[in-house]
């Protein structure tokens, strides 16, 4: 496949390239700071700092959408479609990138953009220090601003991309090309078949042997050296990235030559917790890190990830489904005792570790809920965005929906704020309309799974033995390399040989939890 130079024979295609170049060294910089925002930045420079990231995120939507960059694009559309045979498939791919671009950032204005960009930073110390105190009267309020913000960005949204509902258009930004009715079709075939199997597996798990509790002390130090030599084993360049702690919620973000991996503070009672939330984090890393970079593709749309839900399924591939099969304990059990000072503790078999990250069990917080019953979590916060954003409910409305969906759902009910709606960063953040992505990246990372089990050749024996690259570069080959060149649904199918479905992770459920 032909390289995109970094001239071309449509002028103003190559002073597209040129402003998105400049827009990405500027959106980098943005990125890099927000990563310092949470772990490094000393609290007294909180105020500046959230002016700093949001006028430079201003600053980026004046780059996108003034007249320059209009006339530009509309002269790069007429060279394509008199000369196509002088565009190359990136070439193309990255043109509709920026039209896209363009037009996403035109229906708004830049205050609007200036605000999105605050609440996305501001929001997660609200959430912190509200968690710390179970403070729902400060919550309430921030989300309610937050509310009405998302709820103007839909409208505009939903004006400009003709879109059926004001959710519909705020999806597209996570999930590209998938309906609302898409959504809700998938959801409820997956709501129907879990429903079924999850007693059949709750009674399949009373005939295994019992669990023997984690009892640590579990040192940082030695916390942070397994995530660390997990993620180099898994491909992740520490030259090109690096792993930090944080007091805020986790977060990836960075560049390919740049990528900042952030992770909850280490539990010194139970380091599944962290390595959890390290490998995936890390799969979002060497999603990152995997991106096209060269000849002349850096800071181009077609560079780009294809969107939240292939993101989250590179995560949830490494955490949720190669992260938690036997053969990965089997390999990380014998070199656990010598890291944490222990000798023939029990809790630390191969088959204790298994057990335990695949105990299915009903429970009230989504990060720690087991592979059959997270979907339940991301469809309660589904139903509750699609009439939040719609305005069929309002904030105050939702602590009580939640309790009464979890009880009658998974025969939980939380106690306090806490353990309810204050549990995740997203709404804090501005961020309606990602968790379906979790859901859709699950679905992805299952059908993934059984494609690569075609494909690579001994794969249970590899991962028994630590050698996860073989997956790593499989993964960059199909997905990462291929940055944004082919949207999300497409490259699966071509991939796979089947379009997006439940149907294969319902098989790797079943499989997992009921074929043993």
């Amino acid at each position: 496949m032909k390289s995109p130079k970094a001239s071309h024979p449509s002028p103003a295609y190559t002073d597209l390239k040129r402003r998105h170049r400049n827009i990405g060294r500027l959106a980098a910089i943005a990125e890099i700071i927000s990563r310092d925002f949470l772990t490094t930045m000393p609290e007294g420079a909180y105020e500046n700092r959230l002016d700093q990231i949001s006028y430079l995120y201003r600053r980026i939507h004046d780059d996108i959408v003034c007249c320059d960059a209009h006339v530009q694009i509309e002269e790069a559309q007429e060279h394509i479609a008199a000369h196509p045979a002088l565009w190359d498939e990136w070439d193309t791919a990255n043109l509709i990138g920026m039209v896209r671009i363009h037009k996403d950032h035109a229906i708004l204005d830049h205050n609007m953009m200036e605000e999105s960009a605050r609440i996305a930073n501001e929001g997660r110390r609200i959430h912190r220090e509200c968690l710390k105190h179970n403070d729902w009267e400060t919550a309430q309020a921030h989300l309610e601003r937050v509310v009405a913000h998302v709820r103007k960005l839909a409208k505009k949204k939903a004006k400009a991309h003709n879109t059926a509902t004001l959710y519909e258009a705020l999806i597209q930004e996570y999930s590209p090309n998938v309906s609302l009715k898409q959504l809700w079709d998938w959801f409820n075939h997956l709501d129907r078949e879990l429903n079924k199997l999850l007693p059949e597996i709750m009674e399949r798990q009373k005939l295994r042997t019992p669990i023997v509790s984690l009892v640590g002390p579990y040192s940082k130090e030695g916390q942070m050296w397994l995530n660390r030599s997990l993620l180099e084993l898994l491909g992740f360049d520490f030259d090109r990235g690096g792993l930090y702690e944080t007091g805020h919620s986790p977060v990836e973000g960075g560049t390919p030559d740049d990528t900042r991996l952030v992770i909850k503070n280490v539990d010194p009672k139970n380091f599944m917790d962290s390595m959890k939330s390290a490998l995936h984090e890390g799969g979002h890393g060497l999603y990152i890190q995997g991106l096209p970079t060269k000849g002349g593709r850096d800071y181009q749309p077609v560079s780009h990830d294809m969107g939240t839900t292939m993101h989250e399924s590179q995560a949830l591939f490494v955490e949720m489904i190669l992260g938690r099969t036997p053969e990965f304990f089997e390999f990380l059990s014998p070199r656990l005792e010598g890291l944490f000072h222990t000798v023939r503790d029990p809790s630390l078999t191969a088959g204790n570790l298994y057990r335990i990250k695949t105990l299915v069990q009903p429970s009230l917080n989504r990060k720690s809920a087991d592979e059959v019953t997270y979907f339940f979590h991301i469809f309660l916060r589904f139903q509750i965005e699609c009439d939040l954003i719609e305005g069929k409910m309002e904030v105050k409305d939702i602590p009580a929906y939640w309790t009464e969906w979890m009880h009658d759902h998974l025969g939980v009910m939380p106690q306090n704020h806490m353990e309810g709606i204050m549990q995740d960063v997203h709404w804090f953040v501005g961020k309606f309309g990602y968790f379906q992505a979790y859901t859709l990246g699950h679905m992805v990372a299952a059908q993934l799974f059984d494609k690569i089990q075609q494909d690579i050749p001994n794969l249970y024996s590899r991962i028994q033995c630590g050698d996860f690259k073989p997956i790593t570069k499989w993964l960059n080959r199909h997905i990462h390399s291929k940055g944004s060149i082919t949207p999300w649904d497409t490259l699966l199918k071509d991939i796979t040989g089947h379009d997006p479905s439940p149907d294969f992770l319902i098989s790797h459920i079943e499989n997992r939890y009921l074929g043993e």
